[in-house]
């Protein structure tokens, strides 16, 4: 991400096209969200009636966001976040990206937080903070939005009632039952301080930060619950990105801002679930701690497939890094050795988030990383090692013109192989790109498939987040992105394939009751494909807790196999497919 130097008088000059845009009222207009008090202050804010850079504060607050996207009557994907009722924007207290905080955006989660069966979708507001976003005093934070699914294609605010309206300048969230009580709580990642919210059951959400001892304050910008220790209770990942410095001014670039590498890193936290609310932090001696990186996401799934789950964290202006897990508690840092650090050019670019599927159907996960850069195709291979096949897969040419913040693997017409969504954006500038489809012609090689995904496929997003979710829970998986400064973009399937599916939604027993870390083979129509049960968390973003598995012609699954996370192994034989299964886990709670 580091920008190309230029003279310090075209520096002045941008000040003064900074100065002169203020002046002429340019934030009035700009479609963004208005600013409000926060409890965190990073220092350095100085005078909040002058902004960073000598730019005068903004209070502008339209609340609509962008027009609907009008999709054709044989696009696949169209854009009903209008008519589903999600109003929400995205706060971004600035008239212009101003700093690398900024530019980030913000997120969310999927999750049934009330038992209905239907996915309803937690939104994170980010709102004011000093010495970071230009904002009057004295204005009003938006809310964080949960939108609970009706079941009839539409969702309704359920904020306040829920307790969850929040604070300070949130980032993303990260949903998991860490209670085993049946209900997904809610951790919500912040700059500043990170809140757990414990969900009663009753509709509401306790915040139980201070009692279970995972109020870490730092720049937080992602998160993943999973049972590292394989003992029944979901533990946490916190990932931290740096420490901002809103007085650094080193740096050499006329429309932009400094770079990651212009700041310290800051450490990331691994809390360990002891099973009776409370968490202890175990960063210092599990070995999560690398020192000198910058995380940008965490990603929990199992790359060996050894029963444990492991650690992908993608960095910014580092190499990525890949935590595996001995079973013992205890992470060793594998991933030069096992060949994901660095992108197919030998580059530590900056990685934004990692989506995880098995794009090849050789039952090895990949990790898709997207990227402020040329990104990669990481294939599993049996000898643990994986291979960059970012060229040979086709990706490469298509991507390398964007940047990419959020990606996804997600079968969108239920061939039985792992398609591709990529949501883009400029890093310094508030114009939208667009966002990709990138259909698998199988064996992991693709092609850009926006003809077919339609017209939000040839629009102009500020896209950030990525998330797969089945809203109306018929078999199609649809989409959810996030975008800066903007409303979210929910984009129903449409698919008419025609293809057979199956949707899974696991009940531990022995293992944590979300069913996380258990891996899935799926035998239909003579073909055995892998899955894994997991929080499948990206950049800003954590999708559908439920398995969806396409399965193209075959009209039945002749054998479901799970390894639970206890280590129990189940058959299932002759299932019917196109519908949601729920599976229980033979035997007694822990």
């Amino acid at each position: 991400m580091d920008p190309s130097r230029s003279d310090s008088r075209q520096i002045r000059q941008r000040l003064f096209r900074e100065s002169l845009r203020a002046w002429l009222g340019a934030a009035a207009i700009a479609c963004l969200t208005g600013c409000g008090p926060i409890s965190t202050d990073l220092g350095g804010g100085g005078d909040r009636s002058v902004g960073l850079k000598g730019v005068p504060p903004t209070n502008s607050a339209p609340t609509e966001g962008s027009a609907p996207i009008v999709a054709g009557a044989s696009d696949v994907f169209e854009d009903v976040s209008g008519r589903a009722g999600l109003r929400f924007v995205q706060q971004l207290c600035d008239d212009h990206i101003g700093n690398i905080i900024e530019s980030n955006g913000a997120g969310g989660a999927i999750l049934d937080f009330d038992r209905d069966g239907w996915m309803d979708i937690f939104l994170v507001n980010s709102g004011p903070l000093d010495g970071v976003t230009h904002h009057l005093p004295g204005t009003a934070r938006r809310p964080n939005g949960l939108f609970r699914n009706r079941g009839d294609g539409t969702f309704e605010d359920v904020t306040a009632k829920a307790g969850l309206t929040g604070s300070g300048y949130g980032v993303t969230a990260a949903a998991g039952d860490f209670d085993n009580d049946g209900f997904t709580d809610l951790y919500v990642v912040s700059v500043g301080e990170s809140h757990l919210f414990r969900n009663r059951g009753n509709g509401t959400f306790e915040d139980v930060t201070v009692r279970a001892g995972v109020g870490h304050k730092g720049t937080g910008i992602g998160a993943v619950f999973a049972d590292f220790d394989n003992d029944g209770h979901l533990d946490l990942f916190l990932a931290n990105y740096l420490t901002f410095d809103p007085t650094y001014r080193l740096y050499f670039q006329p429309d932009g801002f400094p770079s990651a590498l212009a700041y310290k890193p800051e450490a990331n936290v691994l809390y360990r679930n002891r099973g009776d609310g409370t968490f202890e932090d175990v960063s210092e001696k599990s070995g999560i701690r690398v020192a000198g990186h910058r995380a940008m996401c965490v990603t929990a799934f199992d790359a060996d497939l050894d029963g444990h789950q492991d650690l992908y964290i993608s960095n910014d202006l580092s190499p990525n890094l890949l935590l595996m897990n001995d079973g013992h508690g205890h992470f060793t840092e594998s991933g030069q050795k096992r060949g994901v650090a660095f992108n197919a050019l030998g580059e530590a670019a900056g990685s934004m988030g990692a989506a995880i599927g098995d794009s090849n159907g050789d039952g090895r996960p990949d990790i898709l990383v997207t990227r402020f850069g040329y990104g990669s195709l990481y294939l599993g291979t049996t000898n643990g090692v994986f291979t960059d096949a970012m060229v040979v897969s086709g990706l490469g040419a298509i991507t390398a013109q964007y940047v990419a913040w959020g990606g996804v693997f997600f079968d969108f017409d239920n061939d039985r192989d792992e398609d591709i969504f990529i949501a883009n954006g400029d890093a310094h500038y508030l114009v939208g790109w667009q966002s990709l489809l990138l259909e698998n012609r199988g064996g992991g090689t693709f092609t850009d498939a926006a003809v077919q995904g339609g017209a939000v496929f040839r629009s102009k997003l500020r896209g950030r987040g990525a998330a797969v979710l089945d809203f109306d829970n018929d078999g199609r998986p649809d989409l959810l992105m996030t975008a800066i400064a903007d409303r979210p973009y929910l984009l129903h399937n449409r698919s008419t394939s025609g293809h057979h599916w199956l949707t899974l939604h696991l009940e531990g027993t022995r293992s944590n009751r979300d069913g996380f870390g258990a891996i899935l083979h799926v035998t239909a129509g003579g073909k055995t494909t892998l899955h894994l049960a997991r929080a499948s968390t990206t950049f800003l973003m954590q999708g559908d807790p439920r398995v969806h598995i396409g399965l193209g012609a075959a009209s039945k699954v002749d054998l479901l196999e799970i390894r639970w996370p206890s280590g129990q192994v189940q058959k299932l034989e002759n299932l019917t497919v196109d519908r949601i299964l729920r599976i229980q886990e033979p035997g007694s709670a822990r």
